[in-house]
């Protein structure tokens, strides 16, 4: 059964997925004239976001060729990746091709090209596969309010075809394929969050990273994904130690696998934000619905369940968290 605020907010998740649906469908459908738009954000969310990316996403045609161009910034992590975007179909999007700013060559201003297509155009390439149908960009922050945000283009390198008025038949297509999507999409990931509440719960295990990539995750990362639930009388003491890596984060989502509200509430901590035990290389983070006076505590926001997630980003083993429920009765509750 759901609560009150499970169902409420699954009704506005759906009219979150139309939007980004709308956006990508009709918004941004033509790959010969390709544009970014982000299918994660603050306002509208898919499949256990990351608070600390910033996502953009571009519709393109495998018998293409595109010119990926900027600079990056001060960004943590970029990555770049060809997917076959089946969500509108059977809820995966499988990856093409990855590549991240560890194997590319970057000029000391930071401007970066990357060609994607058949033949290399440039130092930095991904080999286009005529299924691939969507580029996905993943800018990861430490302090993302604080840090000078990568600047990324796409343009297509071919003879781009002449922009069409829109028809009845593109519009009804386009509408079609987005309702596609909100069920593709909502129908992956409550399937993720039921498996999750009946196997990992009050854990976070790793879990088959297959099946974690196959709907549109990066082959660098290891996601361990988890479900929690506790009284308001307990919080979690999660304690793992830190492997090494080049970036790793800690967020809270709620029962549709959306992240909490960051722009808000402190409801994820990341390798730069933790205060860790450096004697020996780890960290305890303290999960509870309303916020208590000790560090690398995180917040429910007063909901009592939801997902979770651990992300180790290009690390060299995968520890697993130890996860203890306490009683808030030794903690000292701040004022609110």
């Amino acid at each position: 059964d759901l609560s009150e605020t499970d169902e409420v907010e699954g009704y506005r998740y759906l009219t979150r997925l139309l939007r980004l649906a709308l956006e990508m469908n009709i918004e941004h459908s033509n790959a010969s004239h390709p544009s970014f738009y982000s299918l994660s954000h603050e306002t509208a969310k898919i499949g256990a976001d990351n608070p600390d990316n910033i996502y953009l996403n571009s519709n393109i045609d495998g018998s293409f060729s595109y010119e990926v161009y900027g600079n990056i910034g001060e960004v943590d992590y970029l990555s770049f990746g060809l997917k076959e975007n089946r969500y509108s179909i059977d809820g995966t999007m499988v990856s093409m091709g990855e590549i991240d700013l560890s194997l590319m060559a970057v000029k000391e201003d930071g401007s970066f090209r990357l060609s994607l297509g058949p033949e290399p155009t440039s130092q930095n390439y991904l080999h286009l596969p005529p299924e691939a149908n969507m580029l996905i960009v993943r800018q990861t922050y430490s302090r993302r309010m604080h840090q000078k945000h990568s600047v990324v283009h796409i343009k297509n390198l071919g003879k781009s075809e002449p922009t069409s008025l829109l028809t009845a038949e593109d519009l009804t297509r386009h509408l079609i394929n987005s309702l596609a999507f909100v069920r593709g999409t909502a129908g992956t990931f409550l399937a993720w969050v039921k498996e999750f509440k009946e196997n990992h719960k009050n854990a976070l295990p790793l879990g088959d990273q297959s099946f974690f990539q196959a709907a549109g995750g990066d082959p660098k990362i290891y996601y361990l994904h988890g479900y929690y639930d506790f009284k308001d009388s307990e919080y979690l003491e999660i304690t793992t130690a830190i492997p090494e890596c080049e970036f790793w984060n800690f967020q809270l989502e709620n029962y549709w696998m959306e992240s909490l509200d960051y722009r808000h509430n402190p409801i994820h901590l990341n390798s730069k934000t933790a205060k860790l035990d450096t004697d020996i290389n780890s960290v305890k983070i303290v999960v509870s619905h309303q916020k208590l006076n000790i560090q690398n505590n995180i917040i429910t926001e007063g909901r009592s369940n939801g997902a979770m997630l651990l992300r180790w980003v290009d690390a060299r083993d995968c520890p697993i968290p130890d996860i203890q429920i306490k009683s808030i009765t030794e903690l000292e509750v701040q004022d609110a």
